[in-house]
């Protein structure tokens, strides 16, 4: 009990001064550690713990700009900004990422000032598991604050703090100097770690994924298949049957054999009211909890419905209105929802329209399904077959619960930072650069089967028609990865626009962006104004 009320009291000082008459480093003063029981160690479990702090604005910054998601209504919340790529110097949600990011990072700091490497088994593991975090908080700063790698190393990344010293408030640093201070941290870490714990704690593995990841992002392609292999055959992890495929979210994380790190929450601790103000709470209505204002966007829905069989469809929850209509959905020339009523005939869909009756166009899929359009206006839209949904402002609610019902409870979900299936998606990427696009297919179609997608779906070099192999392992990137922080990076990484010319509110107001270029300055978040305050001038803001 001694023990567990420093740790608390050590959490209760690491999450104060959010003003702006302190600096965003503060946290227990390291030279006062020798006086707590187990102290590192706790500070290390309070490192642990403070992401859940962390986590929910990370969600929002990270998930909310890319193609996944279609919010339903204006609102005022700071989220919008985030949304719709109007970006704001006074964001709260960009802000209080910054500076959790930064408060963990001191947080990790204070450990690794105290520990020398060496010195035991404990100590190293310890130093392993804070270098990790600490590269995992860097990794996502840089990449929210700072332009992609392979738009070069040079441009301005975010401020390396290597020290608790709450005084110092360093420059920004490049972006190549940031990715160079999170390889040599997960290497150091790689080598140190000797524990295997659950993964809900950082592990070798870990490092490795992430390391992965990095390379990846760099363009070093070769090293990413490299430590994507370390990973895929370390024999530690297996991807979940195409059964189980649904219940990732709802599973506890040391349950889940495909999960390599996940931010842990704990059923009725840390959610009693089954979860309001929560990730999942925007994207659905669970048990009378949550808002369920945010659904699947029309592009993923499109992807996601060509295979019925595609497991992953689970993961959407459309909300049916009325069972007793069935509907053909489609998109007009404004990007709102339109519909018309449908009877099924065998494989048909029939429909009236001015009085004459006619019939939805059908395209088999090769796997005995169909995909179907409508031609409207003189156009041929594609539709998709739902029972008459319910909307908000229009906006049909297809509800998302993949960040929702952690062991029955509404809202709970323990957020993912890496998992198997994405070893095997940067590989498959890492190859398709390289030009070894059967290697790179062979990946896919790991991924593909698992989810559930007949034979007919799988991928050869013959089969690609006018794609690239780099474009069917991006598109099953987003369609795997939806809603764990990678689209938005995953596209402007790879040099491609974001298309947001589908229904949501992002498209609302004066000036909407239709689309982004990779190489727009919107694509990077601001310096929240209040850091570079603090920070006297030091911080330099992105253009």
């Amino acid at each position: 009990m001694k023990k567990l009320s420093k740790y608390i009291i050590a959490i209760g000082l690491f999450a104060s001064s959010c003003s702006l008459d302190r600096t965003p480093y503060d946290a227990l003063p390291a030279d006062d550690l020798d006086d707590i029981q187990g102290s590192v160690e706790s500070i290390t479990l309070g490192n642990y713990s403070r992401l859940k702090d962390w986590v929910n604005n990370w969600h929002r910054v990270v998930e909310y700009p890319g193609d996944n998601v279609a919010l339903s209504g204006t609102t005022t919340d700071n989220l919008f900004y985030s949304y719709n790529y109007q970006r704001l110097v006074t964001n709260a949600r960009v802000n209080d990422f910054w500076e959790q990011s930064y408060k963990n990072i001191v947080g990790t700091n204070i450990v690794l000032e105290k520990l020398q490497e060496g010195e035991s088994m404990e100590n190293d593991q310890l130093i392993a598991e804070n270098l990790y975090l600490r590269s995992m908080l860097y990794f996502y700063l840089t990449n929210v604050f700072g332009r992609p790698y392979v738009q070069g190393p040079e441009n301005m990344g975010v401020p390396i703090k290597l020290s608790s010293d709450v005084d110092e408030n360093p420059a920004r640093s490049s972006v190549g100097e940031v990715y160079a201070q999170i390889e040599k941290d997960l290497l150091k870490a790689e080598s140190l770690f000797n524990t295997s714990k659950a993964n809900v704690y950082a592990s070798k593995e870990a490092a490795q994924a992430l390391l992965a990841r990095v390379y990846l992002y760099k363009g070093e392609n070769q090293k990413a298949i490299e430590y994507a292999d370390k990973v895929i055959n370390s024999g530690r992890f297996t991807l979940l049957s195409t059964a189980e495929l649904p219940n990732m979210s709802v599973k506890v994380p040391e349950d889940n054999s495909e999960t390599i790190f996940a931010i842990k929450f704990v059923k009725d601790a840390d959610y009693p009211n089954n979860g309001w103000y929560t990730v999942g709470s925007m994207y659905a209505t669970i048990q009378g909890a949550g808002w369920g204002e945010m659904y699947a966007s029309r592009p993923y829905l499109e992807l996601v419905r060509k295979y019925p069989s595609d497991r992953r469809n689970a993961f959407i929850d459309p909300v049916v209105k009325d069972a007793a209509v069935t509907m053909a959905y489609y998109v007009n020339d404004q990007y709102t929802y339109q519909g018309v009523e449908v009877t099924k005939n065998g494989d048909d869909y029939r429909y009236t329209e001015n009085g004459t009756q006619k019939t939805l166009i059908k395209s088999p899929n090769g796997a005995g399904d169909y995909e179907y359009a409508i031609n409207i206006g003189g156009k041929t839209r594609s539709v998709l077959i739902d029972k008459q949904l319910d909307d908000r402002n229009g906006y049909l609610k297809y509800f998302i619960n993949k960040c929702s019902g952690q062991e029955g409870q509404a809202h709970l979900w323990s957020p993912i930072i890496s998992r198997l299936a994405e070893m095997y998606l940067i590989r498959a990427e890492a190859n398709a650069k390289l030009g070894n696009v059967n290697a790179a297919l062979e990946d896919v179609n790991i991924i593909r089967k698992r989810a559930g997608i007949p034979e007919a779906g799988l991928y050869t070099a013959a089969s690609l028609g006018n794609k690239t192999a780099l474009d069917v392992v991006l598109e099953e990137r987003q369609l795997e990865l939806a809603w764990e922080g990678h689209r938005k990076f995953d596209i402007f990484r790879n040099s491609r626009t974001l298309n947001r010319q589908y229904p949501g509110t992002h498209l609302s107001g004066a000036n909407p962006k239709f689309t982004i270029a990779p190489t727009s300055p919107d694509i990077v978040d601001y310096i929240p104004e209040s850091q570079i305050v603090i920070s006297g001038g030091v911080l330099i803001q992105n253009p």
